[in-house]
């Protein structure tokens, strides 16, 4: 198995275990309920990652509760899905390859306050929250 595809499956067994989401197909999606959650591994020395428009085309907010849970290394970084749209992923941003669809690219700045940048356009940052896996799981895993 390749390098790339080991690095995305890192903490995978914490959100199907743990917090009970079920992955859909092979992508970072995962559902609960009515928890659609984006779940992005970071696992390079760039602390990149990518969202692809396909993705965001299936959330519904108007249905969905959408949360973004990015993977980096042994921890999660957390954000509320709607508001994270909003403020950093705008359309002028986002990039296209002969091999992929549209899609927008971050960078994870990992500090005391963490926050996720828009690597087309710096001055788009959004302050992630930082839980603990024992937060995690009380929160998905609420009744």
């Amino acid at each position: 198995m390749s390098v790339a595809s080991e690095a995305s499956k890192v903490n995978l067994d914490f959100l199907v275990n743990d917090l009970g989401l079920r992955q859909v197909s092979n992508t970072t999606l995962f559902r609960k309920g009515k928890f659609f959650v984006i779940s992005p591994s970071v696992q390079n020395k760039s602390n990149t990652f990518e969202l692809g428009e396909s993705i965001m085309k299936k959330f519904d907010s108007e249905t969905d509760d959408g949360y973004l849970l990015v993977r980096i290394k042994d921890k999660f970084l957390m954000a509320k899905l709607q508001p994270f749209q909003r403020k950093i992923m705008d359309p002028s941003t986002q990039k296209t390859t002969k091999s992929k669809p549209a899609f927008w690219k971050f960078i994870v700045i990992d500090s005391i306050v963490p926050r996720i940048e828009n690597s087309e356009n710096r001055d788009l940052q959004y302050n992630i929250q930082a839980p603990t896996n024992r937060q995690l799981v009380s929160f998905f895993n609420k009744a």
